[in-house]
């Protein structure tokens, strides 16, 4: 009798922890993010440009349930500073890849929370709309976020912590002063998962 109590409850056990393993199996898939959001200068970038809104799109591919390598591509369109005859506008696009790392809750049997933490890096180009030239350059970046995910669909909040060399556009000959630059990305947007959970 105690053996048959035994082999109910392992029964049991095991009918109990199949769900939550098929729940949690990890479920490798691309991912498409569309994003919109805000383009924040800090330090001595604010010197340099203004704030202005971001638009873009992330190209991810979900390793397991708890980690993710990215690629995205943004473009702000802000106003300079520093020319003191004229404000023009600098398209600044930024392309880079990383990695996320993310924990995964339920909220219910429907939605997941899924806060992440992220680390990468890219290039920047700077494309002035007067008659300077385009500068690029290297940037690395940490992000923060959450995505709370109901099925194949998610929404996403992120925030993008941005470092940059930046090389002030001269007309001549003479390189421009050149600096180590800050600036902030904050970011919503949708992810669109091709594999179901």
């Amino acid at each position: 009798m105690r053996y048959q109590a035994l082999a109910i409850a392992a029964a049991l056990a095991v009918a109990s922890a199949a769900p939550a393993q098929t729940r949690f199996a990890p479920k490798a898939g691309p991912e498409i993010r569309p994003l919109v959001g805000a383009f924040v200068p800090t330090g001595n970038q604010a010197d340099n440009f203004k704030t202005a809104v971001l638009a873009g799109g992330q190209l991810a591919f979900e390793m397991s349930d708890y980690f993710h390598i990215v690629g995205q591509f943004s473009w702000a369109p802000s106003k300079e500073k520093f020319n003191v005859l004229a404000s023009h506008t600098a398209d600044i696009y930024q392309y880079d890849a990383g990695v996320e790392f993310n924990l995964l809750q339920h909220v219910n049997d429907e939605w997941y929370f899924r806060p992440f933490a992220g680390i990468g890096g890219g290039g920047r180009t700077y494309s002035y709309n007067w008659n300077v030239p385009n500068k690029t350059q290297g940037l690395g970046y940490v992000t923060l976020g959450t995505e709370f995910q109901r099925g194949i669909y998610a929404i996403r909040f992120e925030a993008r912590d941005n470092m940059s060399r930046f090389e002030m556009p001269t007309t001549g000959a003479t390189p421009g002063k050149r600096m180590t630059v800050n600036d902030l990305h904050f970011s919503v947007g949708l992810a669109y998962h091709f594999s179901m959970r």
